[in-house]
């Protein structure tokens, strides 16, 4: 579900026909992966706030089934897994960073 929702954000907002770059990094007591999208970046103001419950930067998101929840309900979920997520710019698009802990 976590992917889900982080994928289908990232397919919203990247260039049309863009490629979605997924990237595994193992360490070893953790695993941290990286969704890439190239598209616009995240406005500096939302940056820290797009995991909040509401938060969208669609305009009349409500009207298009855009309630600010995917980002919030990703969030939820890692952390009830022990996982963390972030939002970076990058200098073509955006990428998320989800942390999970390895179990041994």
């Amino acid at each position: 579900d976590v992917f889900s929702h982080i994928l289908n954000n990232a397919d919203r907002h990247r260039h049309p026909g863009s490629v979605i770059r997924l990237e595994l990094e193992v360490g070893d007591i953790n695993a941290t992966v990286h969704i890439h999208n190239s598209g616009p970046p995240i406005r500096a103001e939302l940056l820290d706030k797009v995991f909040e419950y509401g938060v969208s930067d669609q305009p009349g998101g409500s009207h298009n089934g855009q309630r600010g929840q995917g980002l919030f309900v990703a969030k939820t979920y890692l952390g009830k897994m022990g996982g963390t997520i972030a939002a970076s710019n990058t200098k073509d698009g955006v990428c998320f960073s989800l942390n999970l802990q390895r179990v041994n």
